[in-house]
């Protein structure tokens, strides 16, 4: 007879349809939130029915707790998401949808040339191949007496920021829409343009792994880093933004090369992932 605490239907669970490298290789992670392999090699399961409601509650989706939620699921090994690098990111999810829906995703693009609505296929396969050569977020730039180490951000960082950024733009569209003065919107614009500058230098300063200044002194403390950002010269500001721009210009989704039906001439087009529609 069977066990009765043994699920006899536990050999008919889901099984991983993929594996998969993070391009970080397993690096920055903090303690506890990745069950790392030798290899490298992650399984990626099929969402559940569990997962695909999860991603339909708007206000998970808006924190960002649906897309924890999610990869949590489908990637056993993650055991925190939030602390997942944002060069993963992209990677991971797109692993999730190719082993929930299969290869192809449909899409659609407009030409910045005629405006002609072209309609994709994507081969999320070849996309997902293309993440093995990502750049190095492994760099350092030394800029007078200042030795410079970037990292990439984690997710539950980019995840606040894009949360800011969204309430930034729905006060714009109030103080459009408000019966506010002149000088009321004069005031509320002077607000926002401060906070929208604050927020541009803090996703500067989460990039930084350390400032070392010399030999005994590394700053690694969050505040102090985002606090110098926004004291630093532009020479610093400059260098360091152009450095961090370069390497997120490389990720493979950011730079789609596409021709349009229509008028036939090329252009680039960045595949932006709306969660509530994603994974539709």
């Amino acid at each position: 007879m069977n066990d009765q605490n043994t699920n006899p239907l536990k050999k008919y669970y889901r099984q991983p349809q993929l594996y998969i490298k993070l391009p970080s290789k397993g690096e920055w992670w903090p303690e506890g939130s990745l069950s790392k392999t030798v290899t490298n090699e992650y399984a990626v399961f099929a969402m559940t029915a569990r997962d695909e409601l999860a991603l339909k509650t708007p206000d998970a989706l808006l924190n960002g707790q649906s897309t924890v939620d999610v990869i949590q699921s489908c990637v056993p090994n993650i055991k925190n998401a939030w602390h997942t690098p944002i060069c993963d990111i992209d990677h991971i999810l797109i692993a999730i949808r190719l082993a929930t829906y299969g290869e192809g995703m449909d899409f659609v693009s407009i030409c910045p040339h005629c405006k002609h609505k072209n309609e994709h296929t994507l081969n999320l396969q070849l996309l997902l191949d293309k993440f093995t050569d990502l750049p190095s977020w492994n760099k350092t730039i030394q800029i007078n007496d200042l030795l410079i180490s970037l990292k990439p951000e984690s997710y539950k960082t980019f995840n606040n920021k894009s949360i800011k950024t969204f309430e930034e733009q729905r006060v714009l569209q109030m103080i459009n829409q408000d019966g506010l003065t002149e000088v009321e919107k004069l005031d509320k614009f002077k607000e926002l343009f401060k906070n929208l500058l604050k927020l541009t230098v803090e996703q500067v300063a989460g990039n930084i792994n350390y400032i070392k200044l010399d030999a005994n002194t590394v700053v690694d403390n969050e505040v102090f880093i985002n606090e110098y950002f926004q004291n630093c010269d532009r020479l610093v500001w400059n260098t360091v933004n152009d450095a961090i721009t370069e390497i997120k210009s490389k990720t493979p989704t950011n730079n789609m090369d596409l021709t349009c039906e229509e008028c036939k001439k090329e252009y680039k087009t960045p595949l932006t992932f709306e969660m509530s529609n994603f994974f539709g």
